[in-house]
């Protein structure tokens, strides 16, 4: 794999280059000098072909440049949702530790629709720390096989359902795995939910909600990686920086399991969820769980 970090750079009138090549590490630092210069896409797709660069981690001031290069077929473009994949469950973790609630005592729903190359693997941790998981998907048939395995093996029960009516109408937790906000939109659900989006940047709006979509997360990094983060300028996004970083180690064909391990190894901790709004404060989440509770009082 080769990575290019590209970012902006200014440089006095006279300079001559458009962008500049460096080497970080064993990849390569692609600085921008003028980002609205003529061609400037055309110059920028000609040294990823020469270098042969798969892998690209854009400066949060290049995000119009992004969208501009995210068409091209050969390279990938990290946007840091590989990573939340990676950390679904600390995700909730998260959040119910600030709404001061135990994960125990609390049902968590998935949703996600038929994909052959999705593994089943990651449901295991949710099921085995929450009180309930609800499995959401058009892949029953696929499920029931887990669900007859979970019985016979550990006595452990999931509920497994696509009614799109009921299934998440009452639902505080969910995991939106791979489904298109468009995907989402038909489902019902509670008006006080909190939803995190994994695939791809979902705004669930229908005119009731009053929940939360949670679309991505602010890290916390050991040293070592705050170092070679600010060797680069500080202009980058640390959740894609770390993506970065774990994937030039090899690990995006590793398991659930050993991907885990290097992130705790790591002391890498979630030190804030970012919505469609941007950051989504502690009183936020603990109001959403208020309002659940009180609901629930008055359903007994």
């Amino acid at each position: 794999m080769t990575i290019a970090y590209v970012k902006e750079e200014k440089k006095q009138k006279f300079f001559q280059k458009s962008i500049e090549i460096r080497i970080f590490e064993n990849n390569y630092v692609l600085a921008v000098i003028d980002k609205n210069k003529k061609n400037i896409v055309k110059k920028l797709i000609k040294y990823i072909q020469k270098l042969k660069i798969d892998t690209l981690v854009f400066s949060k001031d290049l995000e119009n440049l992004k969208k501009e290069i995210c068409d091209l077929d050969y390279v990938r473009i990290i946007n840091g949702r590989k990573l939340m994949e990676y950390m679904e469950y600390n995700i909730f973790e998260y959040i119910l530790e600030k709404q001061n609630n135990k994960i125990k005592e609390e049902d968590i729903y998935i949703v996600f629709k038929k994909d052959k190359n999705l593994d089943l693997n990651f449901l295991k941790i949710f099921i085995e720390n929450f009180r309930m998981t609800n499995v959401v998907t058009n892949d029953v048939e696929r499920l029931k096989n887990v669900q007859d395995n979970l019985i016979e093996n550990d006595n452990i029960l999931i509920s497994v359902s696509n009614n799109k009516n009921k299934a998440l109408k009452r639902a505080k937790y969910i995991l939106n795995v791979n489904l298109t906000k468009e995907e989402l939109q038909k489902y019902k659900i509670n008006r006080n939910a909190i939803i995190v989006n994994i695939k791809e940047e979902v705004k669930y709006n229908d005119l009731s909600f009053e929940g939360v979509n949670v679309n991505n997360i602010e890290l916390n990094l050991p040293d070592e990686y705050i170092e070679r983060y600010e060797e680069l300028g500080e202009k980058f996004d640390k959740t894609e920086f770390y993506e970065s970083i774990l994937l030039n180690d090899g690990l995006g064909k590793a398991s659930i399991e050993e991907i885990e391990n290097r992130i705790n190894k790591d002391n890498v901790q979630i030190v804030g969820i970012l919505g469609n709004n941007g950051e989504i404060s502690d009183k936020e989440l603990q109001k959403i769980h208020k309002i659940n509770i009180d609901k629930k009082r008055k359903l007994v």
